[in-house]
Protein backbone atom coordinates (compact mmCIF):
# COMPACT_ATOMS: atom_id res chain seq x y z
CA UNK A 1 0.00 0.00 0.00
CA UNK A 2 1.48 3.51 -1.19
CA UNK A 3 1.32 6.66 0.86
CA UNK A 4 -1.87 7.57 -1.29
CA UNK A 5 -3.69 4.82 -0.05
CA UNK A 6 -2.40 5.45 3.30
CA UNK A 7 -3.62 9.21 3.14
CA UNK A 8 -7.02 8.54 1.81
CA UNK A 9 -7.64 5.17 4.31
CA UNK A 10 -6.70 8.45 7.15
CA UNK A 11 -8.67 10.53 6.25
CA UNK A 12 -11.78 7.84 5.83
CA UNK A 13 -11.29 7.50 9.89
CA UNK A 14 -11.02 10.89 10.69
CA UNK A 15 -14.39 11.43 8.74
CA UNK A 16 -15.92 8.52 10.63
CA UNK A 17 -15.12 9.74 14.22
CA UNK A 18 -15.95 13.11 13.27
CA UNK A 19 -19.68 11.69 11.79
CA UNK A 20 -19.75 9.36 15.13
CA UNK A 21 -19.31 12.25 17.94
CA UNK A 22 -21.98 14.74 16.42
CA UNK A 23 -24.17 11.41 16.38
CA UNK A 24 -23.24 10.92 20.01
CA UNK A 25 -23.95 15.14 20.32
CA UNK A 26 -27.12 14.92 19.01
CA UNK A 27 -27.98 11.74 20.67
CA UNK A 28 -26.67 13.10 24.34
CA UNK A 29 -29.53 16.28 23.28
CA UNK A 30 -32.39 13.89 22.99
CA UNK A 31 -31.78 12.44 26.94
CA UNK A 32 -34.63 13.52 28.70
CA UNK A 33 -33.99 15.92 31.71
CA UNK A 34 -35.90 15.76 35.01
CA UNK A 35 -35.45 16.64 38.55
CA UNK A 36 -37.34 13.76 39.76
CA UNK A 37 -35.17 11.24 41.44
CA UNK A 38 -37.52 8.31 40.36
CA UNK A 39 -37.94 9.24 36.43
CA UNK A 40 -33.99 9.74 36.27
CA UNK A 41 -33.37 6.20 38.51
CA UNK A 42 -35.38 4.71 35.39
CA UNK A 43 -33.55 6.08 32.86
CA UNK A 44 -29.81 4.45 34.60
CA UNK A 45 -31.60 1.15 34.97
CA UNK A 46 -32.64 1.19 31.04
CA UNK A 47 -29.30 2.36 30.32
CA UNK A 48 -27.95 -0.25 32.36
CA UNK A 49 -29.34 -2.90 30.06
CA UNK A 50 -28.16 -1.66 26.87
CA UNK A 51 -25.06 -2.88 25.03
CA UNK A 52 -21.79 -0.76 26.10
CA UNK A 53 -22.07 0.59 22.18
CA UNK A 54 -25.49 2.08 22.51
CA UNK A 55 -24.75 3.94 26.13
CA UNK A 56 -24.33 7.27 26.44
CA UNK A 57 -22.08 8.74 28.95
CA UNK A 58 -23.48 11.96 30.55
CA UNK A 59 -19.87 13.45 31.53
CA UNK A 60 -20.68 17.14 32.15
CA UNK A 61 -23.44 16.18 34.74
CA UNK A 62 -22.72 13.53 36.15
CA UNK A 63 -23.31 14.95 39.49
CA UNK A 64 -26.52 16.24 39.09
CA UNK A 65 -28.05 12.93 38.47
CA UNK A 66 -28.49 13.11 42.33
CA UNK A 67 -31.32 15.22 41.59
CA UNK A 68 -30.81 17.42 44.66
CA UNK A 69 -33.81 18.71 45.96
CA UNK A 70 -34.21 22.73 46.44
CA UNK A 71 -33.96 22.27 50.00
CA UNK A 72 -31.06 19.90 50.24
CA UNK A 73 -29.12 22.62 47.72
CA UNK A 74 -30.14 25.48 50.41
CA UNK A 75 -29.17 24.17 53.46
CA UNK A 76 -25.34 22.82 51.96
CA UNK A 77 -24.58 26.01 49.53
CA UNK A 78 -26.86 28.57 51.26
CA UNK A 79 -26.23 27.82 55.27
CA UNK A 80 -25.00 30.52 57.12
CA UNK A 81 -21.14 30.45 57.60
CA UNK A 82 -20.43 31.28 61.53
CA UNK A 83 -17.44 33.15 62.79
CA UNK A 84 -15.45 32.71 65.67
CA UNK A 85 -12.48 34.49 66.70
CA UNK A 86 -10.41 31.97 69.06
CA UNK A 87 -7.22 31.47 71.12
CA UNK A 88 -5.70 28.37 72.59
CA UNK A 89 -7.49 28.62 75.73
CA UNK A 90 -10.52 29.19 74.21
CA UNK A 91 -10.21 26.06 71.68
CA UNK A 92 -8.85 23.97 75.13
CA UNK A 93 -12.07 25.29 76.83
CA UNK A 94 -14.62 24.73 74.35
CA UNK A 95 -12.82 20.86 73.41
CA UNK A 96 -13.03 19.84 77.14
CA UNK A 97 -16.76 21.30 77.83
CA UNK A 98 -18.28 19.40 74.76
CA UNK A 99 -16.22 15.93 75.01
CA UNK A 100 -18.27 13.60 75.48
CA UNK A 101 -15.52 11.04 76.42
CA UNK A 102 -15.21 13.24 79.44
CA UNK A 103 -18.69 13.29 80.16
CA UNK A 104 -18.72 9.49 80.24
CA UNK A 105 -15.91 9.51 82.66
CA UNK A 106 -17.49 12.05 85.34
CA UNK A 107 -20.80 9.40 84.86
CA UNK A 108 -18.32 6.68 85.63
CA UNK A 109 -16.99 8.42 88.70
CA UNK A 110 -20.51 8.81 89.32
CA UNK A 111 -20.91 5.20 89.85
CA UNK A 112 -18.23 4.68 91.59
CA UNK A 113 -18.98 7.28 94.16
CA UNK A 114 -22.19 4.89 94.76
CA UNK A 115 -20.95 1.77 94.88
CA UNK A 116 -18.42 2.79 98.49
CA UNK A 117 -22.23 3.91 100.03
CA UNK A 118 -23.13 -0.13 98.60
CA UNK A 119 -20.05 -1.12 100.00
CA UNK A 120 -20.73 0.66 103.25
CA UNK A 121 -24.42 -0.96 103.48
CA UNK A 122 -23.11 -4.09 104.33
CA UNK A 123 -22.05 -3.04 108.07
CA UNK A 124 -25.42 -1.62 108.53
CA UNK A 125 -28.15 -3.64 110.13
CA UNK A 126 -31.12 -4.26 107.99
CA UNK A 127 -34.82 -4.44 108.73
CA UNK A 128 -37.53 -6.65 107.30
CA UNK A 129 -41.03 -6.72 107.33
CA UNK A 130 -43.00 -10.14 106.35
CA UNK A 131 -46.76 -10.47 106.45
CA UNK A 132 -48.38 -14.39 105.84
CA UNK A 133 -51.76 -15.20 105.65
CA UNK A 134 -53.61 -18.56 104.88
CA UNK A 135 -56.14 -21.61 105.46
CA UNK A 136 -55.61 -24.77 106.12
CA UNK A 137 -57.63 -27.83 106.53
CA UNK A 138 -56.49 -30.88 108.25
CA UNK A 139 -58.89 -34.32 107.98
CA UNK A 140 -58.89 -36.86 110.83
CA UNK A 141 -62.09 -37.98 112.61
CA UNK A 142 -63.18 -34.22 112.08
CA UNK A 143 -61.94 -32.01 109.91
CA UNK A 144 -60.18 -29.17 110.81
CA UNK A 145 -60.72 -26.06 108.84
CA UNK A 146 -58.66 -22.84 110.18
CA UNK A 147 -57.19 -19.36 109.04
CA UNK A 148 -53.61 -17.75 110.45
CA UNK A 149 -52.44 -14.07 109.87
CA UNK A 150 -48.57 -13.31 110.68
CA UNK A 151 -46.92 -10.08 111.02
CA UNK A 152 -43.43 -9.37 111.43
CA UNK A 153 -40.69 -7.10 112.13
CA UNK A 154 -37.05 -8.59 111.42
CA UNK A 155 -33.57 -6.77 112.33
CA UNK A 156 -30.40 -8.53 111.28
CA UNK A 157 -27.11 -6.63 112.59
CA UNK A 158 -23.64 -8.11 110.72
CA UNK A 159 -20.99 -7.21 113.62
CA UNK A 160 -18.07 -8.96 112.18
CA UNK A 161 -17.55 -10.52 108.76
CA UNK A 162 -13.69 -11.16 109.31
CA UNK A 163 -12.64 -7.85 107.55
CA UNK A 164 -14.46 -8.55 104.19
CA UNK A 165 -16.86 -5.43 104.60
CA UNK A 166 -14.02 -3.34 105.52
CA UNK A 167 -11.70 -4.96 102.53
CA UNK A 168 -14.85 -3.89 100.29
CA UNK A 169 -15.40 -1.08 101.23
CA UNK A 170 -11.45 -0.01 101.01
CA UNK A 171 -11.50 -1.37 97.53
CA UNK A 172 -14.73 0.95 97.00
CA UNK A 173 -12.64 4.03 97.69
CA UNK A 174 -9.81 2.81 95.83
CA UNK A 175 -12.15 2.97 92.75
CA UNK A 176 -13.49 5.76 93.35
CA UNK A 177 -10.06 7.27 93.43
CA UNK A 178 -9.35 5.77 89.76
CA UNK A 179 -12.51 7.08 88.23
CA UNK A 180 -11.08 10.46 89.69
CA UNK A 181 -7.81 10.15 88.11
CA UNK A 182 -9.17 8.85 84.88
CA UNK A 183 -11.48 11.90 84.66
CA UNK A 184 -7.92 13.93 84.79
CA UNK A 185 -6.50 11.81 82.40
CA UNK A 186 -8.97 12.07 79.49
CA UNK A 187 -8.85 16.07 80.30
CA UNK A 188 -4.95 15.69 79.82
CA UNK A 189 -5.85 14.09 76.68
CA UNK A 190 -8.47 16.34 75.03
CA UNK A 191 -6.47 19.50 76.17
CA UNK A 192 -3.41 18.09 73.88
CA UNK A 193 -5.57 17.34 70.91
CA UNK A 194 -7.40 20.58 71.05
CA UNK A 195 -3.49 22.14 71.65
CA UNK A 196 -2.42 19.81 68.89
CA UNK A 197 -5.19 20.69 66.53
CA UNK A 198 -5.14 24.67 67.18
CA UNK A 199 -1.59 24.76 66.54
CA UNK A 200 -1.45 22.94 63.53
CA UNK A 201 -4.18 25.29 62.47
CA UNK A 202 -1.98 28.08 63.20
CA UNK A 203 0.90 26.55 61.52
CA UNK A 204 -1.64 26.33 58.47
CA UNK A 205 -2.64 29.86 58.67
CA UNK A 206 1.05 30.83 58.70
CA UNK A 207 2.06 28.76 55.97
CA UNK A 208 -1.04 29.94 53.82
CA UNK A 209 0.34 33.61 54.36
CA UNK A 210 4.26 32.48 53.18
CA UNK A 211 2.46 30.91 49.68
CA UNK A 212 0.32 33.90 49.17
CA UNK A 213 3.41 36.02 50.38
CA UNK A 214 5.72 34.06 47.52
CA UNK A 215 2.88 34.84 44.69
CA UNK A 216 2.94 38.23 45.17
CA UNK A 217 6.63 38.52 45.33
CA UNK A 218 6.60 36.12 41.66
CA UNK A 219 3.59 38.14 40.01
CA UNK A 220 5.71 41.40 40.49
CA UNK A 221 8.82 39.95 39.04
CA UNK A 222 6.91 38.20 36.35
CA UNK A 223 5.62 41.40 35.28
CA UNK A 224 8.98 43.21 35.77
CA UNK A 225 10.53 40.34 33.65
CA UNK A 226 7.88 40.94 31.06
CA UNK A 227 8.97 44.77 30.30
CA UNK A 228 12.34 44.10 30.43
CA UNK A 229 11.76 41.63 27.73
CA UNK A 230 9.36 43.92 25.87
CA UNK A 231 12.44 46.62 25.77
CA UNK A 232 14.82 43.74 24.61
CA UNK A 233 17.06 44.10 27.86
CA UNK A 234 15.98 40.00 28.87
CA UNK A 235 16.15 36.71 26.46
CA UNK A 236 12.19 34.93 26.49
CA UNK A 237 13.93 32.10 28.57
CA UNK A 238 13.77 34.50 31.49
CA UNK A 239 9.65 34.95 30.81
CA UNK A 240 8.92 31.43 30.75
CA UNK A 241 10.85 30.61 33.36
CA UNK A 242 9.56 33.03 35.93
CA UNK A 243 5.86 32.47 34.54
CA UNK A 244 6.75 28.73 35.45
CA UNK A 245 7.81 29.72 38.90
CA UNK A 246 4.71 31.61 39.41
CA UNK A 247 2.56 29.30 38.30
CA UNK A 248 3.88 26.40 40.73
CA UNK A 249 4.10 29.35 43.46
CA UNK A 250 0.36 29.75 42.96
CA UNK A 251 -0.16 25.58 42.76
CA UNK A 252 1.49 25.48 46.35
CA UNK A 253 -0.92 28.70 47.53
CA UNK A 254 -3.83 26.25 46.71
CA UNK A 255 -2.18 23.71 48.31
CA UNK A 256 -1.57 25.61 51.40
CA UNK A 257 -5.20 27.68 51.67
CA UNK A 258 -6.69 23.69 51.61
CA UNK A 259 -4.57 22.46 54.35
CA UNK A 260 -5.66 25.86 56.17
CA UNK A 261 -9.18 24.31 55.75
CA UNK A 262 -8.52 20.82 56.50
CA UNK A 263 -6.91 22.03 59.76
CA UNK A 264 -9.98 24.44 60.98
CA UNK A 265 -12.31 21.39 60.04
CA UNK A 266 -10.18 19.37 62.63
CA UNK A 267 -10.18 21.69 65.20
CA UNK A 268 -14.12 22.79 64.76
CA UNK A 269 -14.68 18.79 65.14
CA UNK A 270 -12.28 18.76 68.54
CA UNK A 271 -14.58 21.47 69.70
CA UNK A 272 -17.39 20.02 68.98
CA UNK A 273 -18.56 23.01 66.63
CA UNK A 274 -20.25 22.94 63.15
CA UNK A 275 -17.77 22.15 60.78
CA UNK A 276 -18.29 24.90 58.93
CA UNK A 277 -16.96 27.70 61.65
CA UNK A 278 -14.65 29.84 60.44
CA UNK A 279 -12.26 30.61 62.89
CA UNK A 280 -10.24 33.58 63.10
CA UNK A 281 -7.17 33.34 65.50
CA UNK A 282 -7.11 36.34 67.67
CA UNK A 283 -3.16 35.94 67.19
CA UNK A 284 -1.43 34.42 64.26
CA UNK A 285 2.23 34.65 65.94
CA UNK A 286 3.25 31.39 67.63
CA UNK A 287 4.63 31.93 71.69
CA UNK A 288 8.06 31.39 72.74
CA UNK A 289 7.13 30.07 76.33
CA UNK A 290 10.52 29.75 78.22
CA UNK A 291 11.30 26.50 80.54
CA UNK A 292 12.58 27.19 84.04
CA UNK A 293 13.16 23.27 85.43
CA UNK A 294 15.57 20.98 84.96
CA UNK A 295 14.89 17.31 83.65
CA UNK A 296 15.47 15.78 87.14
CA UNK A 297 12.98 18.00 88.12
CA UNK A 298 10.30 16.80 85.42
CA UNK A 299 11.07 13.21 85.99
CA UNK A 300 9.93 13.69 89.63
CA UNK A 301 7.32 15.31 88.99
CA UNK A 302 5.56 12.92 86.53
CA UNK A 303 6.66 10.12 89.10
CA UNK A 304 4.44 12.32 91.69
CA UNK A 305 1.30 13.27 89.22
CA UNK A 306 1.56 11.28 86.38
CA UNK A 307 -2.14 9.61 86.16
CA UNK A 308 -0.66 6.36 85.34
CA UNK A 309 1.50 6.15 88.33
CA UNK A 310 -1.79 6.92 90.51
CA UNK A 311 -3.68 4.42 89.41
CA UNK A 312 -1.29 1.64 89.56
CA UNK A 313 -0.17 2.70 92.87
CA UNK A 314 -4.32 2.20 93.42
CA UNK A 315 -4.47 -0.72 91.95
CA UNK A 316 -1.63 -2.04 94.46
CA UNK A 317 -3.91 -1.26 97.12
CA UNK A 318 -6.82 -2.56 95.86
CA UNK A 319 -4.87 -6.44 95.18
CA UNK A 320 -4.18 -6.05 99.32
CA UNK A 321 -7.70 -5.50 100.04
CA UNK A 322 -8.25 -8.31 98.05
CA UNK A 323 -5.79 -10.65 100.06
CA UNK A 324 -7.56 -9.35 103.14
CA UNK A 325 -10.90 -10.49 102.39
CA UNK A 326 -9.86 -13.42 100.86
CA UNK A 327 -8.23 -14.15 104.18
CA UNK A 328 -11.72 -13.95 105.80
CA UNK A 329 -13.08 -17.01 104.42
CA UNK A 330 -11.21 -18.09 107.76
CA UNK A 331 -12.57 -15.84 109.93
CA UNK A 332 -16.27 -16.19 111.76
CA UNK A 333 -18.67 -13.75 111.00
CA UNK A 334 -20.82 -13.07 114.13
CA UNK A 335 -24.43 -11.21 113.71
CA UNK A 336 -26.92 -9.74 115.97
CA UNK A 337 -30.61 -10.28 115.25
CA UNK A 338 -34.41 -9.51 117.09
CA UNK A 339 -37.72 -9.28 116.00
CA UNK A 340 -41.15 -8.98 117.00
CA UNK A 341 -43.91 -10.96 115.42
CA UNK A 342 -48.13 -10.25 115.61
CA UNK A 343 -50.34 -13.39 114.64
CA UNK A 344 -54.51 -13.68 114.94
CA UNK A 345 -56.99 -16.04 113.10
CA UNK A 346 -58.63 -12.92 112.08
CA UNK A 347 -57.28 -10.38 109.58
CA UNK A 348 -55.12 -8.28 109.77
CA UNK A 349 -53.18 -10.56 112.64
CA UNK A 350 -52.20 -8.53 115.22
CA UNK A 351 -53.46 -9.66 117.92
CA UNK A 352 -51.28 -11.92 119.57
CA UNK A 353 -47.77 -10.20 120.38
CA UNK A 354 -43.93 -11.89 120.71
CA UNK A 355 -40.11 -11.25 120.33
CA UNK A 356 -37.10 -12.45 119.78
CA UNK A 357 -33.65 -11.46 120.51
CA UNK A 358 -30.51 -13.20 119.71
CA UNK A 359 -26.75 -13.43 118.28
CA UNK A 360 -25.18 -16.12 115.98
CA UNK A 361 -21.82 -17.20 114.80
CA UNK A 362 -20.83 -18.60 111.64
CA UNK A 363 -17.74 -19.94 111.00
CA UNK A 364 -16.74 -22.24 107.73
CA UNK A 365 -14.30 -25.14 109.44
CA UNK A 366 -13.67 -26.77 106.33
CA UNK A 367 -14.37 -25.24 102.42
CA UNK A 368 -13.10 -27.56 100.63
CA UNK A 369 -9.47 -25.10 99.90
CA UNK A 370 -11.34 -22.77 98.28
CA UNK A 371 -10.58 -19.52 100.79
CA UNK A 372 -6.77 -21.18 100.39
CA UNK A 373 -6.70 -20.91 96.48
CA UNK A 374 -8.48 -17.20 96.64
CA UNK A 375 -5.83 -16.01 98.83
CA UNK A 376 -3.20 -17.32 95.91
CA UNK A 377 -5.13 -15.96 93.18
CA UNK A 378 -5.42 -12.73 95.23
CA UNK A 379 -1.28 -12.63 95.79
CA UNK A 380 -0.44 -13.02 92.49
CA UNK A 381 -2.61 -9.60 91.27
CA UNK A 382 -0.81 -8.26 94.04
CA UNK A 383 2.66 -8.89 92.16
CA UNK A 384 0.82 -8.55 89.04
CA UNK A 385 -0.02 -4.95 89.88
CA UNK A 386 3.41 -4.30 91.48
CA UNK A 387 4.96 -5.36 88.91
CA UNK A 388 2.75 -3.04 86.23
CA UNK A 389 3.53 0.02 89.18
CA UNK A 390 7.54 -0.89 88.22
CA UNK A 391 6.74 -1.03 84.53
CA UNK A 392 5.06 2.40 84.36
CA UNK A 393 7.75 4.08 86.11
CA UNK A 394 10.49 2.69 83.82
CA UNK A 395 8.11 3.81 80.71
CA UNK A 396 6.92 7.13 81.93
CA UNK A 397 10.33 8.24 82.87
CA UNK A 398 11.80 7.17 79.23
CA UNK A 399 8.81 9.52 77.97
CA UNK A 400 9.35 12.28 79.93
CA UNK A 401 13.05 12.14 78.82
CA UNK A 402 12.31 12.23 75.55
CA UNK A 403 10.39 15.11 75.18
CA UNK A 404 12.12 17.40 77.53
CA UNK A 405 15.33 16.84 75.16
CA UNK A 406 12.57 17.13 71.90
CA UNK A 407 11.70 19.94 73.86
CA UNK A 408 15.15 22.07 73.52
CA UNK A 409 15.87 20.28 70.35
CA UNK A 410 12.62 22.38 68.81
CA UNK A 411 13.99 25.83 70.80
CA UNK A 412 17.74 25.36 68.96
CA UNK A 413 15.85 24.72 65.75
CA UNK A 414 13.72 28.28 66.19
CA UNK A 415 17.09 30.07 66.31
CA UNK A 416 19.13 28.16 63.25
CA UNK A 417 15.91 29.02 61.23
CA UNK A 418 15.55 32.51 62.63
CA UNK A 419 18.68 32.97 61.33
CA UNK A 420 18.16 31.51 58.08
CA UNK A 421 14.99 33.40 57.49
CA UNK A 422 17.01 36.74 57.94
CA UNK A 423 19.85 35.81 55.52
CA UNK A 424 17.35 34.19 52.78
CA UNK A 425 15.20 37.45 53.30
CA UNK A 426 18.46 39.41 52.38
CA UNK A 427 19.58 37.03 49.77
CA UNK A 428 15.95 37.96 48.25
CA UNK A 429 16.51 41.50 48.25
CA UNK A 430 20.07 41.43 46.93
CA UNK A 431 18.78 39.15 44.12
CA UNK A 432 16.04 41.32 43.37
CA UNK A 433 17.75 44.78 43.19
CA UNK A 434 20.53 43.07 41.17
CA UNK A 435 18.26 41.81 38.69
CA UNK A 436 16.33 44.95 38.19
CA UNK A 437 19.21 47.14 37.76
CA UNK A 438 20.76 44.81 34.96
CA UNK A 439 23.63 42.91 37.16
CA UNK A 440 22.03 39.82 37.60
CA UNK A 441 19.99 36.69 36.71
CA UNK A 442 16.99 35.93 36.95
CA UNK A 443 17.40 32.15 38.09
CA UNK A 444 19.37 34.04 41.31
CA UNK A 445 15.77 35.65 41.63
CA UNK A 446 13.54 32.38 41.28
CA UNK A 447 16.08 30.89 43.52
CA UNK A 448 16.08 33.14 46.46
CA UNK A 449 12.35 33.24 46.46
CA UNK A 450 12.32 29.51 46.60
CA UNK A 451 15.25 29.25 49.56
CA UNK A 452 13.20 32.23 51.27
CA UNK A 453 9.84 30.28 51.46
CA UNK A 454 11.85 26.95 51.98
CA UNK A 455 13.33 29.02 55.35
CA UNK A 456 10.00 30.62 56.31
CA UNK A 457 8.12 26.75 56.25
CA UNK A 458 11.05 25.83 58.32
CA UNK A 459 11.16 28.26 60.98
CA UNK A 460 7.34 28.07 61.34
CA UNK A 461 7.42 24.49 61.74
CA UNK A 462 10.52 25.02 64.40
CA UNK A 463 7.54 26.57 66.14
CA UNK A 464 5.02 24.32 65.94
CA UNK A 465 7.27 21.50 67.17
CA UNK A 466 8.37 23.53 70.11
CA UNK A 467 4.74 24.68 71.00
CA UNK A 468 3.37 21.20 70.51
CA UNK A 469 7.03 19.69 72.47
CA UNK A 470 5.76 21.93 75.61
CA UNK A 471 2.13 20.62 75.70
CA UNK A 472 3.15 17.21 75.15
CA UNK A 473 5.77 17.85 78.22
CA UNK A 474 3.17 19.08 80.24
CA UNK A 475 0.96 16.22 79.81
CA UNK A 476 3.54 13.45 80.29
CA UNK A 477 4.63 15.51 83.79
CA UNK A 478 1.31 14.87 85.30
CA UNK A 479 0.32 18.68 84.87
CA UNK A 480 -3.89 18.97 84.98
CA UNK A 481 -5.95 20.63 82.29
CA UNK A 482 -8.40 21.23 84.92
CA UNK A 483 -7.95 22.36 88.64
CA UNK A 484 -11.69 21.08 89.96
CA UNK A 485 -12.56 22.83 93.46
CA UNK A 486 -14.71 20.97 95.60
Amino acid sequence: MNKKMYAILASYIILTVSMGEQALAFETDKIPTSTNVQVTNDILKKQEKLPVYNRVLNENNMLLQKNLSVEEQSFIFNKDKEVLNINLHDAVATAINNNRDIRLSAYKLEKAEAAIGEASASKNPTISYSFNGGRSKVKNQVSLLSTAYSNGVNVVWPLWTGGAAEGAIDTARYTRDIAHVALYEKEADIKLSATTAYYKYLQAVNLSDVAEESVRNLSGHFTNVQQQYAAGIVAKLDVLSSNVSLANAKEKEIAAKNGKDVAEANLNNIMRLPMNTQLITTDKHFPEPEIDITLEQAIGMAQKYRWELIQAEYNVKIAEERISIAKAGYMPTVSLSGGYTWNDKDFPGFKNQGWTVGGGVSWHLFDGGATNSKIKEAKADLKIAEESLLKARESIELEVRQNYLNVFAAKEQIRATEAAVQQAEEAYKIATVRYTSGVGINLDVLDAQLLLNQARTNYITALYDYNIGIATLEKAMGIPAVIHIK
